[in-house]
């Protein structure tokens, strides 16, 4: 579908997140949270047995597989942009591996993902401002630079203004350092103060 997608004109051709789909607390069409069997749940909740961010769902292919697909981009002048979504489902490695790296309840279980009234009982928000926070952050751009490796040039992130700022500036400011003609996208509907900080700190459209 290339020559189709370059033909009409579009220098981006931009990917919902690929990655392996949690089975926990899986929703069904609209948020439904009595999910059946064979819903395919929410792309954006990330991460299961098969692997986290760097990994990449086993129906749609392999991590080489979005290597090819974003040379063959390249060839016809188009730049593959990716979803860059920092949450998790509870099946992600790092819930078992760094439980540090959430938010918890009193009673020591971990907190899901809210925006009232709706509930996303298949999300684990990531805690930026854990005691860990460090390892955390070291590892989210890892993320960010192994899909740069893949040939990723273009980032639509979700939801940035609800992660600190100094985390997105720190990042953004990283990956510069190295890979200056990366793009950050805000896919943020927010007062107009919050979007103009977004643009200060490096992201180039929303």
């Amino acid at each position: 579908r290339l020559p189709y997608v370059a033909g009409m004109g579009f220098d981006v051709l931009y990917l919902p997140p690929v990655h392996p789909i949690g089975e926990a607390h899986r929703k069904g069409p609209n948020n439904d949270p009595a999910g059946a069997p064979g819903d395919v749940g929410s792309p954006w909740a990330i991460g299961a047995a098969d692997g986290g961010h760097t990994a990449v769902h086993r129906d749609l292919g392999t991590v080489a597989g979005v290597a090819r697909l974003a040379a063959a981009c390249a060839e016809r002048g188009v730049t593959l942009a990716l979803d860059l979504a920092f949450q998790c489902s509870p099946d992600h490695p790092w819930v078992s591996e760094h439980p540090a790296w959430f938010r918890h309840r009193p009673d020591g279980s971990i907190r899901y993902a809210e925006n009232p009234p709706k509930r996303y009982e298949d999300i684990y928000p990531l805690d930026f401002e854990c005691e860990a926070w460090e390892a955390l952050w070291e590892a989210l751009l890892e993320v960010v630079r192994f899909w740069i490796g893949q040939g990723i040039a273009v980032f639509r992130v979700d939801n940035p203004h609800t992660k600190p700022f100094a985390f997105w500036e720190w990042l953004i400011a990283e990956v510069h350092a190295h890979d200056r003609d990366v793009v950050f996208l805000a896919e943020a509907f927010t007062r107009r103060s919050v979007m103009r900080h977004l643009a200060k700190i490096g992201f180039g459209q929303s």
